[in-house]
């Protein structure tokens, strides 16, 4: 199997930073997500949001409170909780879809970063394919790419700021 050339997506100025195959198309809404995709027919297709929360009042949040963000959805999608960095916690899920009659698999990537000293900022990654491509060797190559890939994204450290450049 070869190589897969990559270009780094710089998204909303840094706020997160993630690799994805260099032939894809990116478009961004102006005040929402992004979307990536290879060219062609029956492609998957990446998206992205953004949400950051404010923990209540008074309470200051530590790197551990990353994991405890997730334990809900963890819980509800019978999946566990992984430590990527301090600091920031990951899920991972598939669930199935309909969409004009055809059916879909979505895989989830919900990550969650502790912006001390009291903001969560969750990264959504979902990947819709279409699921009768599930067999393909070459979509569970890309999957096995996106998850790589987005394992090992970089989050800016603290709110309205991007990391710096390696």
């Amino acid at each position: 199997m070869g190589t897969t050339d990559l270009k780094t997506i710089v998204y909303r100025g840094g706020v997160v930073r993630f690799r994805i195959p260099a032939d894809w198309e990116e478009e961004y809404e102006s005040a929402g997500g992004g979307t990536f995709y290879a060219p062609g027919d029956e492609t998957g297709t990446l998206r992205l949001n953004l949400t950051t929360f404010c923990a209540p009042q008074g309470k200051i949040l530590s790197a551990g409170d990353a994991v405890g963000f997730l334990s809900t959805s963890a819980s509800e999608y019978g999946v566990s909780v992984q430590t990527l960095r301090p600091g920031i916690a990951m899920i991972r899920y598939d669930l199935p879809s309909k969409d004009r009659g055809h059916a879909l698999m979505i895989r989830y990537w919900q990550i969650a970063q502790v912006v001390a000293p009291d903001h969560v900022r969750q990264s959504l990654f979902s990947y819709t394919v279409l699921a009768k491509r599930l067999d393909d060797w070459l979509l569970r190559h890309e999957m096995d790419l996106l998850e790589r890939e987005i394992s090992v994204a970089e989050f800016a450290p603290v709110l309205g700021e991007t990391p710096r450049a390696k």
